[in-house]
């Protein structure tokens, strides 16, 4: 009941008029049964007395008409019911499909990076689109059921009670099964969270744009379709198992309810045989056969209830995912330019979980309005330093100062937006260019000429002159009129998103990355413009864009290795020179 509580708050948060409309009305409807009932045996009554006896026929008119009433009220209330259900129903998916949205994005990257966060997610999702609409639809449908039970059970009340309590006892066996079936459903369903992922993931494989030359290339349609194929069936088979159990079991059950029921109506023939009461022997079986359905739907319907409840706590398990932003700090803004720069100060990181150090005791420097490069080989720690200055991460031990104070100390929404940044796996939004820049600025969506300035200083005009609208252009292939941009062009795009920040802080993650020689050389010049405001951080792996880097870190297994210029580097002979050396080798 607590998770169908939850679900009834989550469903009057999305649209109380329609929660109340339609469980109004369920109940009226519910109500209907025992006036049919009740005017059934009347006006039965009174066609035997007008016809035997001589009767006045005005009471057959007159329950006639209630009945005929009783069947418009029904109709009336069915398309009112039916409409509200719709409005309810069409509201739904969407407003929880935003509820976990807002949750994932109070989410730290750390829950990001484990899977059981992707299974939970898959849950929710799976499970959100329906799951709190058929337990408020099972909910009213028990309510109905009981107001339908007692109603008719208080016509029929002095009629007989054995067999009355025998029909309300029958379907609990049934019942019985259902519920143990529908744990079963529950916890299969929650084991295949991950196939069910791997099936998204080989769906969304098949159906990209972004993998369809490698997947096609590669031959790999057939593979990828038959791993599908195997998933599918696998769930389908292990769904028919359970389905085909709970058919036979509930078939078995079911027998005793109709054995009721043929029972009731011959004790009613019997009883009117002897009392000549014609009347109450119609009203009778139809009470009998109402109540015996009301009684099934209210078991039927506490089961699905209560299936329906087990799935959702798949929705609230996530939605109560306990939030781990980084520490919340201080509330100390962001110079808009740096008078000391950036240390890291003997910064120590292990991934949670995992008690492998990845930083082991990092300390260097970043003098204000400087270039440092990071370099080092895979693995050696780049990308997790980038990940503790934007305090996705926070440091196991040491620290890191930003103008001589704790980056704790600053406020986190402030730090963010004071950083400029072009990650390695940077982002190509599927959104106009106007959108794919100031993204990175979104006060100055709207601001034409500093999208252009970014634009240009990013060196990414000659892009913007080749699309036909301009800013207003649509990148990528999944919405029409959308023009694809080659790699390098979309690395000038994002580094256009991370220039129209004005940011005192620049973090550029192998910008040059998907570019040939003569774009790099202009990105650099680029960098060299920004650096006289900006504190920048690169990473990066070709020699050509580091060595114009005022100082360099290398870094090797977590640790610093060596530091200095590129000429002290390459006289030092060490892993700098070496690499340096190496990738020069490829030139020759």
């Amino acid at each position: 009941m607590r998770l169908a509580a939850r679900s009834l708050r989550l469903l009057w948060r999305t649209s109380p008029r329609q929660v109340v409309s339609v469980s109004v009305l369920s109940t009226a409807s519910a109500l209907l049964p025992a006036v049919q009932v009740y005017f059934t045996a009347r006006m039965v009554q009174a066609v035997a007395d007008a016809a035997g006896r001589g009767a006045p026929a005005a009471p057959a008119l007159t329950a006639g008409g209630c009945l005929a009433g009783a069947a418009v009220a029904g109709h009336f209330l069915a398309v009112l019911h039916d409409h509200q259900q719709a409005l309810l129903r069409s509201r739904l998916p969407d407003a929880l499909g935003l509820t976990i949205m807002e949750k994932s994005a109070r989410l730290s990257l750390g829950q990001f990076e484990d899977p059981d966060t992707y299974d939970r997610l898959q849950r929710a999702t799976r499970e959100s689109a329906f799951r709190p609409f058929q337990v408020l639809t099972h909910l009213i449908a028990t309510g109905s059921a009981a107001v339908s039970f007692l109603a008719v059970g208080a016509v029929l009340l002095g009629t007989s009670v054995p067999v009355a309590v025998a029909i309300c006892l029958a379907p609990v066996p049934a019942a019985l099964v259902n519920l143990h079936f529908s744990r079963r459903t529950h916890a299969v369903e929650r084991a295949r969270a991950d196939g069910r992922r791997r099936l998204t993931y080989l769906e969304h494989l098949l159906t990209n744009d972004q993998t369809y030359k490698e997947t096609r290339l590669f031959g790999l349609v057939p593979l990828l379709l038959g791993r599908s194929r195997t998933l599918v069936e696998g769930f389908h088979a292990d769904d028919r198992r359970i389905e085909h159990r709970r058919a036979v079991f509930s078939a078995l059950f079911g027998l005793l309810s109709a054995g009721t029921l043929v029972a009731a109506i011959l004790l009613a023939v019997r009883s009117a045989l002897s009392t000549g009461q014609v009347g109450v022997l119609a009203g009778y079986i139809a009470g009998v056969t109402l109540i015996q359905a009301s009684v099934r739907s209210l078991f039927a319907s506490g089961v699905h209830l209560y299936e329906n409840c087990l799935f959702l706590g798949h929705l609230f398990e996530f939605l109560d995912m306990e939030e781990q932003p980084a520490t919340a700090g201080g509330m100390l803004p962001v110079p808009p330019l740096l008078a000391r720069g950036i240390e890291f100060r003997d910064v120590r990181f292990s991934y949670p979980g995992d008690e492998r150090p990845v930083l082991d005791g990092v300390s260097f420097t970043v003098p204000a309005g400087s270039c440092v490069a990071l370099v080092g080989r895979n693995g050696s720690g780049k990308s997790t330093l980038l990940k503790l200055l934007t305090r996705f991460y926070e440091p196991t031990g040491g620290s890191i100062l930003l103008d001589g104070r704790p980056l704790a100390d600053y406020h986190l929404e402030d730090l963010r937006e004071n950083i400029g940044m072009v990650f390695q796996d940077y982002q190509q939004y599927e959104a106009p260019v106007r959108e794919n820049i100031g993204f990175g600025r979104v006060s100055a969506l709207d601001d034409d000429r500093l999208l252009w300035q970014a634009a240009v200083t990013a060196g990414a005009r000659e892009v913007l002159a080749g699309l036909p609208r301009g800013l207003d252009a649509q990148l990528g292939r999944w919405f029409a009129g959308g023009h694809q941009l080659s790699g390098g062009q979309w690395q000038k795009v994002a580094l256009a998103r991370a220039v129209v920040r004005r940011a005192p802080v620049m973090i550029l993650d192998e910008p040059t990355a998907a570019i040939d020689a003569a774009a790099e050389a202009e990105v650099f010049d680029v960098l060299r413009r920004v650096h006289t405001r900006a504190t920048s951080l690169l990473v990066a792996h070709r020699f050509s864009a580091v060595r114009t880097a005022d100082h360099i870190v290398v870094l090797d297994g977590g640790r610093v290795l060596e530091q200095g210029a590129h000429e002290e580097l390459m006289a030092a002979g060490g892993l700098y020179a070496s690499l340096f050396d190496l990738q020069a080798a490829g030139y020759h």
